[in-house]
């Protein structure tokens, strides 16, 4: 009996039917499958209803599991009985009614021979239960004769704790009492008609095991019985020491703890100080990252468990992601595909529907049903980031790519590249699939730095450009960037073009004659041959200077040593091996490593260090006495150089750079504008205005003239003739530099707050001099004051700019209480208030 819709069970049956939810390892009807056979039962009949598709493809003909295997389909509700009535040209002796989706390890040999003995036409299989309010009860004699049947009884009729399973015994004249086609019940219709004719109808108690999965309740306490070896079934692992289970292939980190009992599914992966508080279950190829704690758990296949979570007595349905930092309290459900953002918390007994999106940072305190999508789309501000194989899978990238070049025209060219790493090897290779399923011809320009991307984006004249590349702050992520003709990062409206079309799967399919076709092209020569064509390579060449270069494993390695060569530069390169031996640096690290390079730079006295990024985009820059400088001081100096050169000129910065770069700026008869800080709005409003440099706050310089993008190495190779047609010394512009304090802080806001905090702070400085470039920036005193909400968490930053520290402190602290004041107004209060100082 599999036709049942399993409304009880809901979200774990909103997308799969109630046999094939899965108890320890394996779908509930194949434990039955396997009771079956273990008593020589092997021909089954299947009855079908809600959702049968998903048990025929799952199970087929039976073959696999040493059984044959028919289904009937009930094009209509037909009840238990009726149900069988529609296999009854299937079944022409002695037959075993069981359901589909319950846990028993009944004796069924026992049950038949005692059918067979007492020569009944119809035997009910009973099990004594403690609370019988929820079953339907069997009153019998005391030879086992049936005398009664009473469906769901209040406690005032419970004249019998022997509980109905729904297994049953039976002979084919049975099935006379039930018209074809029509709607019957055995507890209901037929049985109480054999009552009344005094046909020989018997119950019987069973011992062992039986489990009703009718509730998320039951569900688990199954999984638990199973576990702790209450009923006889299949696990499909290997038994060890403290009742652990494990399947094939699982990875196991570093003082990893597992306390019993446990299973964990093949392929899983549990890595290094994750803490699996039994009884658990962890399906097939999970991951259950550093320091996770799961207790009391059930996790089904290809979820993830992100760093630092905490999962206490949960469930979470297949393919569901939980970020990093997440606590989901007691009796959470969380159905399929969902995705709960880092540091998010789901209160006790809260259900989520499938395909649901909870925003980083939120307070789930209600369940998830009806609402839609709670993702504002696939890009954050850097681009379109995802964990590997966790939501950036090849089925997700082939859709991506089909997208996106469904945003085109038929026969449009797209260019796409990669850094080496194995994972954007995958992701490039299933973005090209989509790309040509969709009509679009692909330039595989194979691996490249960022920057020589997006030139030849713009200089072989392709439509637009996609690269791949490992995140620089997750090695388990990797960011697809997506660029127009120009080679420019995609802009909003063309950002929610791709997001309309994925969402609804509107994606043109060409047909096999109008399948894109793959082309080859290396544009380093030409990238380097541009590179030197926008410097004066005599100048830098003349002034001899000694270069400590700091790749990091960066694409920027592929590039730099021939462009180094051709401008006489010595240069002491440090981890020039560029590949998959980058890891990301915490703050401490990387600083670290930095320190360590200005301490080879001042050794082999060097006129300029620099670091590069993985990607090529970004520097850190250390002057010839060995002084790390800031993001604000590289822009700086590279103004300062810039504009003593030209005379001229427009800087772009994002608004958070500090306000004595304003007036550096001015000093020089420059221009500076405010601009927003996400990169592809900055670079496009640099471009817009025809700047001669723009930066934003974490290392990205963009020189409009040569490219729309953040190009470290183009930064070197300016630098270096800035340098050399000056005759400056680094430190000396450096230490020019006018002085100020700059603090900031980051406040938590619920997502829902964040409209109302800007619309109360504006209120608050209708007649106030303000700039609305990013944000909300306060002019005061000798500096400023902005109150920013970050696009992709429930944060706002305050940052202030000012001359004098006191001061400067006072405002922070003010402005940061005025950001929590004005979640409260209109009395809704914030879920939470944190308070983090960043550097």
């Amino acid at each position: 009996m599999a036709g049942g819709e399993g409304s009880r069970l809901r979200p774990l049956t909103s997308r799969r039917p109630k046999p094939l939810v899965p108890v320890v390892g394996l779908p509930v009807m194949e434990h039955i499958l396997d009771l079956l056979r273990a008593h020589g039962i092997t021909e089954v009949v299947v009855t079908l209803a809600y959702l049968g598709a998903e048990i025929r493809n799952h199970f087929g003909d039976g073959g696999d599991f040493g059984m044959s295997i028919e289904y009937v389909v009930e094009d209509s509700p037909l009840g238990t009985a009726g149900s069988v009535k529609n296999a009854a040209h299937l079944l022409d002796d002695t037959f075993l009614v069981i359901s589909g989706d319950a846990l028993t390890d009944f004796d069924l040999t026992w049950a038949v021979e005692e059918h067979r003995r007492r020569g009944s036409h119809a035997t009910l299989v009973l099990y004594s239960v403690p609370n019988p309010l929820e079953y339907g009860v069997v009153v019998t004699d005391q030879d086992g004769a049936v005398r009664r049947f009473l469906e769901k009884p209040s406690w005032g009729e419970v004249f019998s704790d022997q509980a109905n399973t729904g297994i049953y015994v039976i002979e084919p004249q049975v099935l006379d009492y039930v018209k074809t086609g029509m709607a019957y019940d055995w507890s209901q219709d037929v049985f109480p008609q054999m009552l009344r004719r005094r046909e020989p109808l018997y119950g019987i108690v069973a011992g062992g095991y039986w489990c009703d999965i009718g509730n998320i309740q039951s569900y688990m306490q199954a999984n638990w019985d199973a576990l702790e070896g209450r009923v006889r079934c299949r696990i499909p692992g290997t038994r060890r020491e403290g009742g652990v289970w494990v399947g094939h292939g699982v990875e196991f980190g570093l003082h990893v703890r597992v306390d019993g009992p446990a299973f964990i599914g093949d392929e899983a992966k549990i890595k290094a100080g994750a803490h699996l508080n039994g009884p658990v279950v962890i399906d097939k190829y999970t991951v259950v990252d550093d320091n996770a704690k799961v207790s009391n758990s059930v996790i089904w296949p290809h979820s993830y468990v992100g760093e630092n979570s905490r999962l206490r007595q949960s469930l979470l349905c297949r393919s569901v992601t939980v970020k990093n930092n997440v606590l989901l309290e007691e009796n959470t459900v969380v159905g399929d595909e969902c995705v709960i953002g880092a540091g998010s918390r789901v209160a006790a007994d809260v259900k989520i529907w499938p395909h649901k999106e909870v925003q980083a940072g939120s307070t789930v305190h209600e369940s998830i049903i009806w609402a839609g999508e709670w993702k504002r789309g696939l890009f954050a501000s850097y681009g379109l980031s995802g964990l590997i194989n966790v939501e950036l899978t090849p089925e997700f990238c082939s859709r991506l790519g089909a997208a996106f070049a469904a945003t085109m025209p038929k026969g449009a060219s797209i260019a796409v590249t990669r850094d080496r790493s194995r994972s954007s090897r995958m992701i490039k290779r299933a973005l090209i699939a989509g790309i040509v399923s969709a009509g679009g011809n692909v330039r595989d320009l194979s691996e490249l730095p960022v920057p020589v991307t997006q030139f030849a984006v713009a200089a072989q004249g392709c439509s637009a450009g996609i690269h791949v590349l490992s995140s620089p702050l997750d090695q388990r992520s990797a960011d697809i960037r997506f660029y127009d003709s120009g080679g420019v990062q995609i802009d909003k409206r063309a950002e929610r073009k791709l997001e309309n079309l994925f969402f609804r799967e509107d994606i043109r399919r060409a047909a096999f004659y109008e399948m894109g076709e793959i082309d080859y092209a290396d544009p380093m020569a030409d990238y380097r041959a541009r590179l030197l064509s926008s410097v004066d390579v005599d100048a830098v060449r003349r002034a001899q200077l000694h270069l400590l270069l700091e790749y990091d494993y960066s694409a920027a390695s592929m590039a730099l040593p021939e462009v180094l060569n051709a401008l006489d530069v010595t240069g002491v390169p440090l981890h020039s091996g560029f590949g998959e031996q980058y890891r990301p640096k915490p703050p401490d690290q990387f600083r670290a490593a930095l320190e360590e390079a200005a301490l080879i730079g001042r050794t082999i006295k060097a006129h300029v260090g620099m670091h590069l990024n993985p990607s090529g985009e970004r520097v850190r820059i250390i002057d010839d006495v060995g002084v790390i400088l800031d993001v604000h001081q590289i822009l700086a100096v590279l103004a300062v150089l810039t504009l003593q050169q030209r005379g001229s000129g427009t800087v772009v910065t994002t608004a958070t750079a500090p306000h004595w770069i304003t007036g550096l700026v001015e000093s020089l008869g420059g221009t500076h504008v405010s601009a927003k800080g996400d990169p592809a709005a900055l670079i496009r409003s640099a471009l817009q205005v025809d700047a001669m440099l723009a930066a934003d706050d974490d290392g990205g310089i963009c020189w409009p003239e040569h490219l729309g993008a953040f190009d470290g190495i183009f930064t070197l190779v300016k630098l270096l003739e800035l340098l050399a047609v000056s005759g400056r010394r680094l430190s000396e512009v450096r230490e020019s530099l006018p002085q100020g304090v700059y603090l900031t802080r980051s406040e938590f806001c619920p997502w829902e707050a964040k409209g109302r905090v800007m619309r109360v702070l504006l209120e608050q400085h209708d007649d106030a001099l303000l700039d609305l470039a990013d944000g909300i920036k306060v002019f005061v005193d000798g500096g400023w004051v902005l109150v920013q909400p970050d696009p992709d968490t429930p944060y706002y930053h305050v940052v202030v700019s000012v001359e004098d520290a006191e001061r400067g402190r006072e405002l922070l602290a003010q402005y940061a209480e005025r950001v929590r004041a004005a979640q409260e107004v209109g009395g809704v209060r914030a879920a939470r208030s944190s308070v983090v100082d960043l550097p």
